[in-house]
């Protein structure tokens, strides 16, 4: 688990921690479900609800009396008894919120990222926003998670030199933060945090998340964790060159994905083809209405999508691909050449590409609440300590 996710080593008990947690989230159980659920002895799961009361992140409620004995008193997490900050650090603005224990938003707040300002004006901009954020928490923030363009060095916290975003070059954003906010703070690939988040609302345990926007980034997931590879470096599937004669990239390659597949890639297409420059939204709701090349530039952009998700298959064979991220909204224009390509490309003769599912993520913005994750991930775990418990105050 760890090994992939990126936290320190995890012992049993850990594990069952966040694991309990983890099955909370979804439904309140019982202790004796839960224990099943866990594959522990009833001495075992009693000693580890029993801290996790004590310290208030679980809260039990009363056995209700039935015909015969009691029904089981549910065990549920207690939705205030804390707050995490999740930061998307995308080009345009930042999105910063505050998440509770259940991974659901309490505020949301954007600001503009401050590109092309220099790096100092860039953290400026996101440390007034955090402390604002911090200032309207209803209950105490313990942790903050960063998702980011990639490339991202994760020992030292650092973001390497993400080609649409020169202001935070080589920014050793972590230890920045918190010296600033305090909190300990978790740095995490965006298209990653994306993948974490939806981890959560899928059985699949091997899976690649497309983040789609200017840029194009993959979260492998692998036995339910995401995938980060030997130096972090995993999921870059916007530079994947499909063309080495192709157009220069700002990453320094040539003919890369996201040249061709990006949001911003669409809408250059669409203004080369008609002379006419006209932001994304109104170039899909032309396609929508039949206009052909409004539709060609979306047909282009599906096909290469189409070429990097059978490299996927082949290399992963996942359960399942999912888009998401800004470019997700217009996914009815780009499916059907991608599914296309996967019809006839990806090994036809197993059908890999026929059967293999392809879901859109719901959500619009799935970056926030992915670094969210990241956060909530390190508390689940342990390894953030709460502040004590009201009730245990009260005592003292």
């Amino acid at each position: 688990m760890d090994s992939l996710s990126g936290h320190r080593p995890a012992d049993a008990r850990r594990l069952n921690r966040a694991k309990a947690l983890e099955l909370l989230r979804v439904t309140p159980r019982g202790r004796a479900e839960l224990a099943r659920a866990l594959g522990l002895s009833k001495p075992a799961l009693g000693d580890l609800v029993g801290d996790l009361i004590e310290q208030e992140l679980l809260l039990e409620t009363a056995p209700t009396p039935i015909q015969r004995g009691r029904h089981p008193a549910p065990l549920r997490i207690n939705p205030e008894r804390f707050c995490v900050v999740g930061i998307d650090l995308s080009v345009d603005d930042y999105e910063l919120g505050l998440y509770n224990p259940l991974g659901e938003p309490l505020h949301i707040l954007r600001t503009p990222s401050g590109i092309g300002k220099g790096a100092e004006v860039a953290y400026r901009q996101l440390l007034e926003a955090a402390h604002q954020l911090l200032q309207q928490a209803p209950i105490p923030v313990v942790a903050v998670g960063v998702a980011s363009p990639g490339p991202i060095d994760f020992e030292q916290g650092k973001i390497l030199t993400p080609p649409h975003f020169p202001d935070l070059h080589n920014m050793p954003l972590v230890n920045r933060l918190q010296n600033d906010l305090g909190l300990p703070v978790y740095l995490e690939h965006d298209s990653a945090a994306a993948a974490r988040r939806f981890v959560r609302s899928t059985a699949a345990a091997n899976f690649v998340y497309i983040l789609l926007h200017r840029g194009i980034g993959a979260g492998i997931v692998i036995g339910r964790q995401v995938y980060r590879g030997q130096h972090g470096f995993a999921g870059e599937l916007g530079h994947v060159s499909f063309d080495s004669e192709g157009e220069p990239c700002a990453c320094g390659n040539r003919g890369c994905l996201e040249n061709v597949a990006g949001t911003t890639a669409i809408e250059l297409r669409y203004a080369r083809l008609c002379k006419a420059p006209l932001p994304l939204s109104a170039i899909a709701e032309l396609a929508r209405a039949g206009d052909p090349l409004a539709l060609l530039s979306f047909e282009q952009a599906g096909r290469a999508l189409g070429w990097a998700a059978v490299n996927l298959v082949n290399l992963f064979d996942p359960e399942l691909l999912v888009l998401g991220g800004p470019g997700a909204t217009y996914a009815d224009l780009l499916i059907p050449s991608l599914r296309h390509h996967l019809n006839t490309r990806a090994y036809p003769y197993l059908g890999w590409g026929e059967h293999l599912q392809i879901l859109v993520d719901p959500l619009t913005n799935p970056i926030g609440p992915g670094a969210a994750e990241c956060a909530l991930e390190a508390i689940y775990l342990g390894d953030i300590p709460l502040p004590q418990a009201e009730g245990r105050r009260q005592k003292t």
